[in-house]
């Protein structure tokens, strides 16, 4: 069996990405999860991309934080995170931006794999086992300093 491939497109300018290290968290959720082969699309936005997505893809006319859609083989899905979203989620919590980046990208593919957080319960699963990814890979409590970079706008 073919290794899927998980392609990266950064276009924000708000966090240096560890692309590296985000295509191996999104592995092993994916193998986690034991999703089928198909390859995986992550696009990192600003603000302004998130909301034109977001308005286009689900008529929401608002900023988000991510958008998982499901496709059809050879791909497994493409998902949108917005680390402008992060930056300020990030701050407001008193978290390090990867952690939250890396908590957007794990809820992306929990949603390719079926979960969804629209009721009170489903919500406390799929969040408790996005915290578990979390966790297992080293990703919380990341160290805050090195993770904004100086590209990062007003």
């Amino acid at each position: 069996m073919t290794r899927a491939r998980i392609l990266v497109a950064d276009l924000q300018a708000a966090v240096r990405l560890p692309v590296a290290r985000l295509k191996k968290l999104a592995r092993a959720v994916i193998e986690g999860e034991k999703l089928r082969a198909g390859d995986l699309s992550i696009a990192f936005v600003d603000r302004a991309t998130m909301r034109k997505a977001n308005r286009r893809f689900l008529r929401h006319d608002y900023d988000t934080d991510v958008l998982a859609f499901p496709l059809e083989a050879p791909m497994l899905g493409e998902i949108v995170i917005s680390t402008d979203y992060a930056v300020k989620e990030a701050g407001t919590r008193g978290l390090a931006v990867l952690e939250e980046v890396s908590r957007y990208l794990i809820h992306g593919i929990l949603h390719l794999a079926g979960y969804d957080d629209h009721s009170p319960s489903k919500k406390r699963i799929m969040w408790a086992r996005q915290e578990r990814y979390l966790k297992a890979c080293g990703w919380l409590k990341l160290e805050g300093g090195a993770n904004v970079s100086n590209r990062r706008r007003g």
